[in-house]
């Protein structure tokens, strides 16, 4: 998930993507994964510019709000 978003908590990574981005992330986690033990979950929670922050809420250590590093993947 490195390079896609940021890290919330263990396992649990925030991540605005293009639509292009989304295809690069399912391709990079099908090929990582093991089809058969593995599962990942991914959750829409809208646009960036609308629910998608707002929708988030954290009880304790506050969410760092580092820019994410994005890596160029070519296909």
């Amino acid at each position: 998930m490195r390079g896609f978003g940021d890290a919330v908590q263990y396992s649990v990574f925030r991540c605005d993507l293009s639509p292009t981005e989304r295809v690069l992330l399912l391709m990079a986690l099908t090929e990582a994964m093991n089809q058969r033990e593995d599962r990942v979950l991914l959750v829409n929670v809208g646009p960036v510019d609308g629910r998608g922050t707002s929708c988030i809420e954290a009880l304790g250590k506050p969410l760092e709000s580092s820019p994410s590093e994005r890596l160029a993947v070519i296909v």
